[in-house]
């Protein structure tokens, strides 16, 4: 089975889908709520399920807000799997801890920050931190709930202008 593909990306709109035909209308209840992303990429969340309802309410506001999202989307069915929310911070120090993994101090952040140097993207995402470490620019960080380990580091991008209608 594929890997879930990632995408941190501004949401751009959310909305109901409709169903194609008689069948489809008796086969769901309820369309998937559509959520398309600024890059052109698109997911899907299922209305039936509690956790897919309260995504679209997150998902929402991080539009409202021009904030990223963290997704990762299923490439079988297009459905949304993992939502995080990755924060902006300024990187104040790199310090290696004695199981060889890295810890991170985050600017105004106290928590303790992990890289595990076991994690596929340990390299790249080591070089983006020390390269905004030395530059003094922010990236988004992304961890998982569980752990607090860092799962993704990427340069902040520019704040985006988005017209309303």
């Amino acid at each position: 089975m594929m890997e879930s593909p990632v995408l941190i990306d501004e949401v751009r709109d959310i909305s109901r889908g409709r169903p194609a035909g008689r069948r489809a209308r008796e086969a769901r209840a309820e369309p998937p709520i559509r959520v398309r992303f600024a890059s052109g990429a698109a997911g899907r969340l299922d209305p039936a399920k509690q956790r897919d309802r309260v995504w679209a309410e997150v998902l929402q506001s991080l539009r409202d807000s021009n904030k990223p999202a963290y997704v990762e989307i299923d490439p079988n069915t297009g459905y949304i799997t993992s939502l995080l929310l990755p924060q902006k911070f300024m990187v104040a120090a790199i310090r290696k801890t004695d199981t060889d993994d890295l810890e991170i101090e985050l600017e105004i952040s106290h928590a303790r920050h992990h890289l595990r140097r076991g994690h596929p993207g340990f390299q790249r995402m080591f070089e983006t931190l020390e390269r905004a470490r030395r530059e003094k620019s922010a990236v988004l960080v992304t961890e998982s709930l569980d752990t607090s380990a860092i799962i993704d580091v990427r340069p902040a991008p520019l704040p985006s202008v988005r017209r309303r209608k």
